[in-house]
């Protein structure tokens, strides 16, 4: 099942359901998405790559942010897919499987939706008229 998953949008009941009848879950935008508006990441209190907790276990483990971002995901026994076209990106990207975040890590990065609504995290597909169907009788 592949959704989108990340610090802001965690998805935490979906994933475990998901998990809970064998299905995989894959998490797309694991790094917060593009769509997101400077009011909306205002609103969430910044962007996930510049966060405390993840600027934090970035300088501990020598690793970038997105690498951070990215191993939160597959911590959490979530299949990623980042997209990039930059081999540099790819090559970083894949450096994901060296290291683990500790307990309070994880539970740091999880925090950043403490007191974001249900879909207010939601930072995908929000500005597309076709994908917000959902109030059309």
């Amino acid at each position: 099942n592949q959704i989108e998953s990340h610090p802001y949008y965690a998805q935490n009941d979906l994933i475990e359901y998901c998990q809970k009848e064998g299905i995989l879950v894959q998490a797309y935008a694991a790094l917060g998405g593009q769509d997101g508006t400077k009011a909306k990441w205002k609103a969430l209190g910044g962007k996930l790559l510049e966060s405390a907790p993840v600027l934090d276990a970035s300088k501990r483990l020598n690793k970038t942010p997105a690498q951070i971002l990215l191993r939160w995901s597959l911590q959490r026994n979530c299949a990623i897919v980042p997209k990039t076209c930059d081999p540099d990106r790819m090559k970083e990207n894949s450096d994901v499987f060296n290291f683990e975040l500790s307990e309070e890590e994880t539970q740091a990065i999880a925090s950043l939706s403490e007191g974001v609504g249900n879909d207010e995290g939601r930072l995908c597909w929000r500005t597309e008229k076709l994908r917000m169907l959902d109030g059309i009788p």
